[in-house]
């Protein structure tokens, strides 16, 4: 259900990113303070404070939002809704697993294209390395990642920032014996 929006949010920020894509049959925990369900419209709507948890990944959002593929009308004239197809998380969505954060105001995941959209604001985080922009595209199957912005830098052009710090590594930041 959520698990690709709550497992494959992003990956490192090192020099060549990549997407820590999780393909966990853990189960997946979500709590909000209301759900809707939309039959007609084959989606699902979780507002207030809603938390998506599954091993050690956590997303949190204002309001998350499932769309599910809708089934072609059967022989009897019946239809249904399938699989989920697009999952959208919107107001102050936060990504956190051990190794990383991703900040943002809106996140989409699209099965289809296997990507996953981060906009407004976004903050990427892993260890000491941390990524700004105004939109991050993530490739699930490549592991490539698009950073963005609007912010204009000297040269009147648009400008990402990241800042990075060449020898960290989990290795690193352990105590030596």
């Amino acid at each position: 259900m959520a698990v690709a929006i709550a497992a494959s949010l992003l990956g490192g920020l090192t020099a060549a990113p990549a997407l820590a894509q999780n393909s966990s049959s853990a189960p997946v925990d979500i709590s909000a303070d209301e759900q809707e369900t939309i039959s007609s419209q084959c989606k699902t709507i979780f507002r207030g404070a809603v938390e998506v948890l599954q091993e050690t990944s956590r997303l949190r959002a204002a309001k998350m939002t499932l769309y599910n593929q809708k089934k072609a009308k059967s022989s009897d004239g019946g239809s249904g809704c399938g699989n989920v197809d697009r999952v959208e998380a919107e107001g102050e969505v936060f990504y956190v697993t051990p190794k990383q954060t991703v900040r943002g105001d809106r996140a989409t995941y699209d099965y289809a294209s296997n990507t996953i959209v981060v906009t407004g604001n976004v903050i990427a985080i892993q260890g000491q390395d941390v990524a700004r922009g105004d939109r991050m595209v993530v490739n699930t199957k490549t592991n490539d990642v698009r950073m963005e912005s609007s912010t204009k830098g000297a040269g009147k052009k648009n400008r990402v920032r990241a800042v990075v710090y060449p020898n960290t590594s989990d290795d690193a930041n352990k105590p030596k014996p």
